[in-house]
């Protein structure tokens, strides 16, 4: 499994799941269950909208996917389609980073 600290889009997804639900962004993994942490339907879009702000704030802007808002089970499946958008993100199946 990937580590945020090295892992971008990981990172990425992880401060904005943070803002969004009000947690701790390390306190998150790439395995952290959606569902169990509370992150509905309204908070998976909210997420998309933190994702772009950040991502534009961090210099790399990104685009969300619609699709991967009601498919993701795990906080790394929010990050995958992070992943080939920013720069240093190692692409590496079944880590969170696809």
């Amino acid at each position: 499994m990937t580590d945020r600290q090295t892992d971008p889009a990981l990172d990425l997804a992880a401060r904005a799941l943070a803002v969004v639900l009000d947690l701790e962004a390390d306190d998150l993994r790439a395995d952290s269950p959606l569902d169990d942490l509370g992150a509905d339907a309204t908070a998976r879009i909210q997420w998309a909208d933190v994702v772009e702000e950040l991502s534009r704030t961090d210099g790399t802007p990104v685009d969300v996917p619609d699709a991967v808002l009601a498919s993701a089970g795990t906080l790394g499946d929010l990050a995958d389609p992070l992943a080939p958008q920013l720069p240093g993100t190692v692409l590496q199946p079944g880590s969170g980073t696809l």
